[in-house]
């Protein structure tokens, strides 16, 4: 009898975490298949401040507690897809944004593939809407760069001027920069823990989608981040992430570790000063840099850039559909943004 109550409690506690982890997506107008609540299920222990131990969360675990809200009203089924209830117009949404992406993924791959030309660069990931397939015809290239040490800002400098001479830079004052690439988080790769941890964070870089041939270095990253076990429970990167990898152009690289062995000196190292001083005065200068419900990173291991996150935004959405929902009573923070 004991275990059947046990069982119970689980069984209620994971069909919770469905719907929670349906509410998130919610937020960022995106309906979910079953392989896709599985593999981003919000951490049922974020949910409820005592738990006890649920072990493996299978996914048929998860299709009957996706089952049980449907005949329960709190979530639909459409073409394979699921929203909450009242939310009928997401799954044509996503279908339209998922051909966009679709035609995005191709021009994405074209450009990228002459970065490899970059110096100092140890891997690349997709992140944003396009790693999650949820793009507008506005959406630009969003980029996470992992840099080699040392060089941080002679990589972003490189980077800024490959993407300039293709015409496909998004630049600071741009409001909306389609098929451009955005730049905008850099990490070292010997510092990939990344410290900001949010439920939104875990979300979005448990989407991250590796296109850098460099294998090491992206496996590296994903084992120093196991941090997002905590917030989504199945995360498994080397058995689920999806890879897109560009075409390796063996020349281009080639450019690149020579420009990388001429500055492997005392005057790499000064150069590499220099630019990082004058990068951080304009990032200082900007008046965006300490505005409200954003964070801005400028240190020797990392360069983040999102003044206008929106993480706040889908968090707070999210918090209350947890109250109206039934779900829970406890709230995410975010990452610790501006006030």
């Amino acid at each position: 009898m004991i275990e059947g109550l046990i069982a119970y409690h689980i069984g209620m506690e994971i069909r919770k975490a469905v719907l929670a982890t349906i509410a998130y997506y919610d937020g960022l107008e995106y309906p979910m298949t079953l392989f896709e609540v599985h593999q981003f299920l919000i951490n049922p222990r974020r949910l409820f401040a005592k738990i006890p131990g649920i072990g493996n969360i299978t996914i048929n675990e998860i299709a009957r507690g996706i089952d049980e809200l449907v005949k329960l009203g709190s979530i639909r089924e459409q073409w394979g897809m699921y929203a909450l209830a009242d939310r009928q117009e997401l799954f044509q949404g996503r279908l339209e944004r998922e051909k966009i992406a679709a035609y995005k993924w191709k021009k994405f791959i074209r450009k990228a593939q002459w970065l490899q030309a970059v110096p100092w660069i140890a891997g690349l990931f997709a992140s944003g809407s396009l790693a999650l397939g949820n793009t507008t015809p506005s959406s630009d290239f969003d980029v996470l760069v992992i840099a080699r040490p040392r060089r941080l800002y002679l990589a972003r400098l490189a980077l800024s001027a490959a993407a300039s001479l293709m015409s496909a830079r998004r630049k600071r004052y741009d409001t909306e920069a389609p098929d451009k690439f955005c730049f905008n988080h850099y990490i070292t790769a010997d510092s990939l823990t990344l410290g900001h941890q949010s439920l939104f964070n875990a979300q979005t870089y448990a989407h991250l989608v590796p296109i850098w041939p460099d294998r090491s270095a992206v496996g590296e990253f994903l084992a120093s981040n196991l941090w997002i076990n905590r917030f989504i429970y199945n995360f498994q990167p080397h058995q689920y992430m999806i890879r897109r990898v560009i075409p390796e152009k063996r020349y281009l690289r080639v450019f690149a570790r020579s420009i990388e062995a001429i500055f492997n000196n005392w005057a790499g190292a000064i150069f590499e000063r220099l630019v990082r001083w004058y990068q951080q005065r304009r990032i200082k200068n900007n008046p965006v840099t300490f505005a409200p419900g954003g964070r801005v990173v400028f240190t020797d291991t990392e360069l983040e850039f999102h003044p206008h996150s929106f993480e706040r935004t889908v968090l707070n959405g999210y918090n209350r559909a947890l109250q109206v929902l039934g779900i829970s009573t406890l709230t995410e923070p975010d990452s610790g943004l501006i006030q």
